[in-house]
């Protein structure tokens, strides 16, 4: 019978005692290795690292550089099955941490779910994660107004996908805050070339998404702020979008917040309007510029009398308080011609255009929207 209490406990329990020499980078097994996909007695830290997702990478390495490690994780074995394991251990002798390593249920997600979270934070790391560009496009003269930035990954061999397909991987990585300030970003230093480069941009706003947590921040408020100053942005050109369900969370403390960033000259628009339990009424008291109409009323508009009643009220409240409207998905030219009787200002969606990459956008606005799609009615 082992001497040593690690190695009994894990064949009691049928898990895996481990020994991680931090210093030498080598990492010792022993036990029912097979059971976790793992063969041989040593490894190397990194290629064990390796075999975990980013967020358990940075939880290991914490807490071996504390002596003591107590982590649930995913571990991806040889034979690419992806499971949970809880590390058990405490340093022993000099730096070596010596512990078990037990089954901790399965997870939800594929085998590749590793490879693909790795895929993304190295992505995120070297801004190949980018602000594409949808078109807002004015009803009553059906020009360009704008566009709104909206993150699209260009991954090798994949293609470019859509938000659905990472941004909630990207907030299970701890990548969602430098992904939303990398579009932000993107949106700003293009619509500053663009204006730079071409006189068609020189009445265009551009818009970006931030959610309450990062608006109540004072550095997000400061960052954003310096950032289009010093891209030379005059005041309204670029605008921040936050949900109407975001807003209700804390806000008083998104009025504080929406007061300074209006004061600075940053346009604010409400996204999403009717998903949530607020009115435009109290919205009124905060400094948007913008209401967005939530697309589920747009699409539901043509046939359904209530969605259209919905719509106009909100174009009327909004014209009452002078902010202007955007209806968002509107994919059709009968939505678009009954948008405009009942007086919404704008219009963004598939009718239009989908989200076109940057130099896309950019031959766009030199091109001009009237003709061609009123060519393609």
């Amino acid at each position: 019978m082992s001497s040593d209490p690690f190695e009994a406990g894990a064949a009691a329990a049928g898990a895996v005692a481990f020994s991680i020499h931090p210093g030498t980078g080598a990492v010792t097994l022993s036990g029912e290795r097979a059971r976790f996909g793992l063969n041989g007695d040593t490894l190397t830290l990194e290629v064990f690292l390796a075999r975990m997702g980013p967020t358990d990478q940075d939880a290991v390495r914490r807490d071996l550089a504390a002596g003591r490690i107590d982590v649930r994780l995913r571990l991806t074995g040889l034979d690419q099955q992806l499971s949970y394991v809880r590390l058990i251990g405490a340093r022993r002798e000099g730096e070596r941490v010596d512990g078990l390593m037990i089954p901790a249920g399965n997870t939800v997600h594929k085998a590749n779910r590793i490879a693909d979270e790795h895929a993304l934070a190295r992505a995120v790391e070297a801004g190949e994660v980018l602000a594409f560009y949808q078109p807002i496009i004015c009803l009553k003269t059906q020009s360009l107004v704008g566009f709104e930035a909206l993150a699209r990954w260009r991954r090798p061999g994949v293609g470019v996908l859509a938000p659905p397909d990472f941004l909630a991987m990207a907030d299970d990585i701890d990548q969602l805050g430098k992904l939303s300030s990398n579009i932000r970003s993107n949106a700003v230093d293009d619509l500053s070339a663009w204006r730079r480069s071409s006189p068609q941009a020189q009445d265009l706003f551009v818009a970006a998404n931030v959610s309450v947590s990062e608006l109540v921040d004072p550095g997000f408020q400061d960052r954003i702020i310096a950032y289009v100053e010093r891209a030379g942005l005059p005041a309204g050109v670029f605008k921040l979008e936050i949900a109407e369900t975001e807003i209700m969370h804390d806000p008083d403390a998104a009025a504080d917040a929406m007061a300074r960033l209006s004061e600075a000259g940053i346009a604010l628009a409400l996204d999403d309007f009717g998903t949530g339990y607020s009115s435009l009424a109290r919205l009124e008291m905060l400094p948007f510029d913008v209401v967005k109409v939530d697309q589920y009323f747009v699409r539901a508009m043509i046939g359904n009398e209530s969605a259209t009643t919905v719509v106009q009220s909100v174009v009327q409240l909004a014209k009452h308080f002078k902010m202007k409207v955007v209806a968002e998905g509107v994919e059709t030219a009968e939505t678009a011609s009954l948008l405009a009787e009942i007086g919404c200002d704008f219009a963004q969606g598939y009718r239009y255009s989908g989200a076109l990459a940057p130099q896309d956008a950019y031959e766009l606005i030199g091109a001009g929207l009237e003709g061609r799609f009123r060519a393609a009615s």
